[in-house]
């Protein structure tokens, strides 16, 4: 008797240094290995096209610009991404391709039929972000003195926020907007900027924050009344560079969002 119980706690020994030398169980079916994610071929830029959109509701030169300076940016910060830029309506098939949409507005009036609302839902939905913007140009004397910007509830930021609501965009989505924190990951996704978004290009303003809606927790729209694109579009703009950095920000966030992959649907989605 006391043989076997030596015996048995000899075997119990020997299986625990076994054990020991590997303390993970083997499997039969492989263990699935961490993959890290990258953006495959150049990431588009998308400035979006809307009708009625005049000659004062736009930067021509504003993504022409950022995607100079982000080239700079990617050598000196090591961002490994080639970037371009187009113009697309929103019902466009192609601008599920972006991995940032971009629009401005001043005094346009935002009429988007079904199709543009739909198109513009689906990029949002499959996890794309827009970035949209109230803008102001310099005057005749290459300021902004008597511009009014970074003034809240500007017929712009009425229409978009009303075209968000839309039961063919976002629905009740579309209304929850919150102030983006300044501890934010896009305040410090390339450059930092530990007080909040630049705000040179709307002195005087009653607005000192970006919005933002989310959708199953991702960033799916920033709203910015502070004509930050005014660095970027407006060759008379002062201290550009700040602009410009924020605008990089932005792109290596939209990065980061888009190599997560696709959000999950919700259980009413699937059915």
């Amino acid at each position: 008797m006391q043989l076997n119980r030596i015996l048995v706690l000899t075997l119990l020994l020997v299986a625990g240094r076994a054990l020991a030398q590997d303390d993970r169980p083997k499997f039969s079916v492989p263990e699935p290995k961490m993959v890290e994610r990258r953006p495959s071929g150049p990431l588009i830029i998308t400035e979006l096209q809307y009708q009625l959109a005049g000659q004062e509701d736009r930067f021509p030169n504003a993504l022409a610009e950022l995607g100079r300076f982000f080239k700079e940016a990617s050598v000196a910060k090591k961002v490994e991404a080639e970037l371009s830029w187009n113009q697309l309506p929103a019902d466009n098939p192609r601008l599920k391709q972006a991995a940032l949409v971009y629009m401005t507005g001043n005094q346009a009036v935002l009429q988007f039929g079904d199709s543009e609302k739909k198109g513009l839902a689906e990029y949002l939905n499959r996890g794309g972000l827009l970035y949209a913007e109230d803008i102001r140009a310099s005057g005749a004397q290459g300021n902004l003195d008597g511009r009014n910007a970074g003034v809240e509830g500007t017929p712009f930021d009425r229409q978009f926020k009303a075209l968000m609501r839309d039961p063919l965009v976002l629905g009740e989505n579309g209304g929850r907007w919150v102030r983006v924190s300044k501890k934010h990951p896009l305040y410090s996704s390339c450059f930092d900027f530990p007080d909040g978004p630049p705000m040179g290009a709307a002195s005087g303003g009653n607005v000192t924050d970006l919005e933002m809606l989310e959708l199953r927790g991702r960033v799916a729209v920033i709203f910015s009344d502070l004509n930050i694109s005014w660095y970027w579009g407006d060759f008379l703009a002062s201290s550009r560079d700040r602009g410009l950095q924020f605008g990089v920000n932005l792109i290596v966030f939209a990065i980061t969002q888009r190599a997560a992959g696709p959000p999950m649907r919700s259980t009413e989605e699937k059915r």
